[in-house]
């Protein structure tokens, strides 16, 4: 460990908090122009239903796309997939069938695997001691696109027309020759191939010497995924269901996804400070709490104010562990980031896959707002999970001695 940075390069970090932002915002695309999409193709629900599992499928294959990356240039992946993750989704409204849609969200997924896992290291390598905030200003990029990606291909639809949304192509471009200038001199891509360093352990070695502490990571994860995953993906159909606008339901997806945006930038900063595993403890009795709240009052006649109030403090904190999470993985995986990386990219397809099939089951077999409670029980998982890593390991540096 006596090759990291110590220092915090606010700059660096913050480029790549802007590349995550510039990447995100494309795959961001797909549900809004879903509509279009349906329209132009003659799909029904179940097909549109299917283009999410083409993106998410090349997930499974982090572990292999992780090894590739750990003896590859860096910089120069994070600048091709920024572009072949651009360039996929900007002919998606130009698809003549379904099938080659599917395979341009399928390049999509595969291109966003190869994006995440060495994002995460190079924000790692310049975060220095400080991990969490690091981990912090990088997926706040990604809440951020999570936001106006929606925003701005509607606003390019209503500009420029369906077919013609490849003219936001150069966001990705002009973010990619940013990063592969600012760090062309910086030993983050090609030098670091170039020097004889030590090889990453194996996958299955890393996941068998730490399975204790990333079966804890995968079940806070999992717990993270039934309220925050779920609200992303349900709030709008739960509201319209409750009798609420469409508009209505947008702009209360809205005002959970910008809280989410607050919650992901200040938790690791705050870690960083009050420490991991407290901050995240907090966080997990504290979010089930709020989403029974959101779900009662959201019951009660009346009380949109107070629903409103919930939705915006769920999102807030449900979405502010998953930081702290990837945190303490890099750090615990600090020898081997990029076989960490990849685990945690694998867990985060598997736990929302999990969150929203059995919430979807759920809501069909009794309601939504029950399932939203059951979702909110689940979640609760996670509180005795986060005191025991905290009793179990001291500190970050301690896991490996104890595995």
């Amino acid at each position: 460990m006596s090759g990291k940075k110590e220092k915090f390069d606010i700059f660096s970090v913050s480029l790549m908090g802007l590349s995550h932002f510039s990447h995100d915002i494309f795959s961001h695309f797909v549900s809004p122009l879903l509509p279009i999409l349906i329209q132009n193709l003659g799909m029904n629900y179940t097909m549109g239903g299917m283009i999410s599992l083409f993106h998410r499928l090349p997930a499974l294959m982090n572990p292999a796309i992780g090894k590739v990356v750990e003896k590859s240039d860096n910089r120069l992946i994070i600048c091709l997939t920024l572009l072949v993750t651009s360039a996929s989704i900007c002919c998606i409204t130009l698809a003549p069938t379904y099938w080659v849609l599917c395979l341009l969200i399928l390049i999509m997924g595969i291109s966003a695997c190869f994006y995440h896992i060495p994002a995460m290291v190079m924000t790692r390598e310049h975060a220095g001691s400080y991990s969490g905030a690091g981990m912090s200003f990088f997926m706040t990029g990604g809440e951020l696109a999570r936001g106006f990606g929606p925003i701005i291909v509607l606003a390019a639809v209503a500009a420029w027309g369906e077919r013609r949304i490849y003219f936001l192509f150069p966001i990705a471009l002009v973010t990619a020759l940013i990063i592969f200038f600012k760090f062309r001199n910086k030993g983050d891509g090609g030098a670091q191939v170039k020097k004889a360093k030590k090889a990453e352990a194996p996958f299955g070695q890393i996941l068998m010497k730490y399975k204790w502490f990333f079966l804890c990571c995968f079940l806070l994860s999992l717990a993270r995924a039934f309220v925050a995953s779920v609200l992303n993906s349900f709030l709008p159909t739960y509201l319209t269901e409750r009798g609420y606008s469409l508009w209505f339901a947008g702009v209360s997806l809205s005002a959970l996804q910008f809280a989410a945006v607050a919650g992901t930038f200040l938790s690791g900063i705050i870690a960083d400070r009050l420490g991991k595993l407290n901050t995240l403890i907090f966080i997990k009795v504290i979010t089930p709490i709020l989403m029974f709240a959101f779900v009662m009052f959201s019951l009660m006649p009346g009380q949109t104010v107070l629903m409103e109030i919930f939705i915006v403090l769920t999102g807030f904190f449900s979405f502010s562990s998953a930081p702290v999470i990837m945190a303490l993985m890099q750090d615990q995986g600090a020898e081997n980031p990029t076989t960490t990386s990849s685990i945690y990219s694998m867990f985060d397809f598997i736990t929302i896959a999990i969150s929203l099939t059995l919430t979807g089951w759920l809501s069909d077999l009794f309601t939504m707002a029950n399932a939203f409670k059951i979702c909110a029980l689940f979640s609760c998982m996670a509180v005795p999970l986060a005191i025991g890593m905290k009793f179990h390991y001291s500190s970050s540096e301690s896991v490996s001695k104890r595995n």
